[in-house]
């Protein structure tokens, strides 16, 4: 009897373990790979104050208007900082991780911009994301400078795409520098592509991609 007891006692703890472990799994992959993935702030003022402009913006270029996307490079890259924008609803309806390039003397810390051509370095200002797609990777959206100071973005072969690089770093308060895994794009996890992939090629009219620094790093 006692040795049931033992053995019951000891299958209890087992179970017990097993369940504090997956619930802890399930947090821990929520927190990195689910979708949406919220940073760790609740506020996000900088993406609010961009909204209506980024809405007026869309309707005069006959662009989306039901979303757009905005790239805060001021927030650190292990924090998710690609934020989808739900104009009717008003607030931020996803978020993602975003890696930058290594161009320029950029560090994973302190991101140098630059629209030259062979710069590796990311690009900011307005973009229109187009449906098209990278020769080598498929599953990506390429993107079109609207500003004065980005427009050589297509010609340098910009894109939003993901990159397993960001999956394996993004617990990490800084993405390391990766130059096979990101050249100046919009490289993001593979979680959030998987999001992105399905947003835009189910609507109609091409979304805005709005990418700047914030002061809250």
């Amino acid at each position: 009897m006692m040795r049931r007891r033992k053995r019951w006692g000891c299958l209890a703890v087992i179970l017990l373990f097993t369940i504090v472990a997956a619930v802890f799994g399930l947090h821990w992959a929520w927190k990195y790979y689910g979708l949406p993935e919220w940073p760790d702030r609740r506020e996000y003022k900088t993406i609010e104050e961009r909204a209506e402009k980024a809405l007026a913006f869309a309707c005069r270029h006959n662009m989306n208007e039901h979303y757009a996307l905005f790239v805060d490079y001021g927030i650190p890259s292990g924090t998710p900082r690609l934020f989808v924008w739900d104009f009717h609803q008003k607030k931020i309806v996803a978020s993602t991780y975003v890696m930058h390039g290594p161009g320029g003397g950029s560090t994973a810390e302190r991101p140098v911009f630059s629209n030259k051509p062979g710069s590796e370095c990311s690009s900011l200002g307005r973009f229109l994301v187009t449906k098209e797609h990278g020769n080598r990777l498929k599953r990506s959206f390429r993107i079109k400078g609207m500003d004065m100071d980005n427009q050589s973005a297509y010609a340098r072969g910009l894109m939003i795409h993901k990159s397993g690089w960001v999956d394996s770093h993004c617990w990490m308060r800084y993405i390391p520098l990766h130059r096979a895994s990101c050249q100046g794009c919009v490289t993001i996890s593979s979680r959030g592509m998987n999001y992105l992939w399905s947003l835009v090629n189910k609507e109609k009219k091409s979304l805005l991609l709005w990418s700047f620094v914030s002061k809250q790093s």
